[in-house]
């Protein structure tokens, strides 16, 4: 009886001490729209800004706002972190002659994180680069590393620690790493939403401008 009793507790001890794995949630689809807030900074330095890949952008006021398409990723169950994927997809800086270009982001919450690829007129730069810091608001902050590569490739000053932009994710969860039809409405839906909010932030800013 005894011996029993202490078989059962030693094995509810042991439960009890055995690590629980995070469960995480698959990220299926959606979208993720970047305010560019250092446009008219770029302007001025005479930088170009397009998109690449499965991105596109629109104006917002004086702003560009591209939007990038999320193709994977995961939530973290228990503390909500995200790390959200976008293949295939990023940004194009030019000046004089010289591209340099970023992309396939992977934002890290968790670790306050933005990486992805960078290349310096089509030669690669590297395929996992800290390329920026996200911090509060999801402001994007390009770290040193960016800030290095937008200097030797296209000139200028530097930038480092300089803020571009804020990132805004609209992701889609499912059991499945395809998203289905369904979901790429939500995504659409998603991008829509955040495209009009920033349009009538643009409109209120007018505004509020007009009346001062």
């Amino acid at each position: 009886m005894i011996k029993g009793a202490l078989s059962a507790a030693a094995l509810v001890a042991g439960l009890s001490l055995s690590p629980v794995a995070a469960s995480a949630a698959p990220i299926i689809g959606g979208a993720t729209a970047v305010d560019l807030t250092a446009t008219k900074t770029f302007q001025m330095l005479g930088f170009g800004v397009t998109t690449y890949g499965t991105a596109s952008s629109f104006m917002v006021g004086n702003d560009i706002v591209a939007a990038f398409l999320v193709t994977g990723g995961t939530r973290n169950d228990s503390t909500g972190a995200l790390v959200v994927e976008h293949n295939g997809s990023g940004l194009n800086f030019t000046s004089g002659g010289n591209t340099l270009s970023i992309g396939n982001f992977v934002i890290d919450t968790a670790a306050g994180i933005v990486r992805g690829s960078a290349s310096a007129n089509g030669a690669a730069l590297g395929s996992n680069l800290s390329l920026f810091t996200l911090g509060a608001n999801s402001a994007l902050t390009l770290t040193n590393e960016a800030a290095a590569a937008f200097t030797t490739t296209l000139g200028g000053p530097s930038l480092a620690g300089a803020t571009i932009g804020t990132a805004t994710p609209t992701v889609v969860f499912g059991p499945s790493g395809v998203p289905e039809p369904a979901s790429w409405g939500l995504m659409i839906a998603g991008v829509g939403f955040v495209g009009a909010s920033l349009r009538r932030r643009a409109g209120r800013t007018a505004r509020l401008a007009a009346a001062a």
